[in-house]
């Protein structure tokens, strides 16, 4: 009775064993993926960031030109007899269709980028 008791014991160990060793490498395998993953979640946050430098220079240098093509415009506005005035006119509207233009795409891929940011914020949770 005691060595029935005994082998149900030691098969049941051993049973234990081999699932503590299947867990291990489970653990093991897993972590691995997991350093992997926060590697590639560095690199996109890295990339993130280059993305929104750049984005912020292009936006700089773009409303910088605007700025100066207004200026121009202005100086043209000044300088213009009457059937230049409706080509300032023009000059005016487009320029402000464009600034509205870039405003618009520099807010949309401000969300993008921030929904990215999000979406990293949250697979490092």
């Amino acid at each position: 009775m005691f060595r029935r008791k005994e082998k149900e014991l030691a098969a049941l160990v051993r049973s234990m064993q081999s699932e503590l060793a299947a867990l291990r490498e489970d653990f093991a395998r897993r972590s691995g993926e997991v350093g992997d993953m926060r590697d590639r979640l560095r690199e996109l946050d890295e990339r993130l960031s280059g993305v929104d430098a750049r984005v912020t220079h292009m936006t700089t240098a773009i409303t910088n030109q605007l700025h100066e093509l207004d200026s121009e415009i202005e100086r043209l506005a000044n300088t213009a007899d009457a059937a230049s005035a409706e080509t300032v006119s023009e000059l005016r509207a487009n320029q402000v269709r464009i600034a509205s233009e870039q405003a618009r795409y520099a807010i949309t891929l401000r969300q993008d980028l921030a929904e990215l940011a999000e979406l990293l914020r949250r697979s490092r949770s």
